[in-house]
């Protein structure tokens, strides 16, 4: 008997669903056609007239995860564009730390990237900014979003617990210092830090 009987039709978005599910659950390593079809309650197979391959697959994750940022509202200065579309994106990545990785290796292809890369040159280059910076600016900004995101959001699975207290005062005292805050660490604020420190920056580009 075919494994498709009485489901609902298999569509790219259903696709997707299921796909991004299994990796909130299970991680990124889990994913495969396979592991997407038996979710479903297909052969993997089909799912290729939806998905040309699993580089499709992970394409259409990314788009499905940055659709979740809200979109660009009119903002008061180009600096306010950016930190709107850079925490939207880190609250995005934060709905699923799991699919962290996809965002830092793999390019913004996709057309639902493209067009959120378009409104945002627009932005810049409306602002004054070359077509070169606009896109380095653009670039820097992602770049430490996801750097970010990866270091603060992403699931430890290994992490190393060290005993500051332990460690030798006189080699190593400034980082004794700097531990006895740790407990009362904010990854919003430190992210929110960053990011100024970077708008600030720009300031000074062609």
């Amino acid at each position: 008997m075919s494994r498709s009987k009485n489901r609902e039709p298999l569509t790219r978005e259903a696709i997707l669903t299921a796909a991004l599910r299994l990796v909130d659950d299970e991680g990124l390593a889990a994913l495969s056609m396979r592991r997407v079809g038996d979710a479903l309650g297909v052969e993997a197979m089909s799912l290729y007239n939806h998905v040309p391959s699993k580089a499709a697959l992970l394409d259409g994750l990314y788009e499905r995860i940055v659709s979740g940022v809200l979109p660009a509202r009119k903002a008061r200065s180009w600096r306010d564009h950016l930190r709107h579309q850079a925490a939207g994106l880190r609250a995005a990545l934060a709905l699923h730390p799991h699919a962290i990785p996809i965002f830092a290796a793999r390019p913004a292809v996709n057309l639902g990237a493209l067009r959120r890369l378009e409104g945002n040159l627009a932005v810049l280059r409306e602002a004054g900014f070359s077509p070169m910076a606009s896109l380095q600016m653009v670039q820097i900004v992602f770049a430490y979003v996801v750097g970010h995101a990866l270091w603060s959001l992403s699931p430890r699975t290994d992490a190393v617990q060290v005993n500051y207290t332990e460690l030798d005062p006189q080699e190593l005292r400034h980082v004794r210092e700097a531990a006895e805050g740790l407990s009362a660490y904010d990854a919003e604020a430190e992210f929110a830090l960053g990011l100024d420190a970077l708008l600030r920056g720009f300031a000074d580009a062609p």
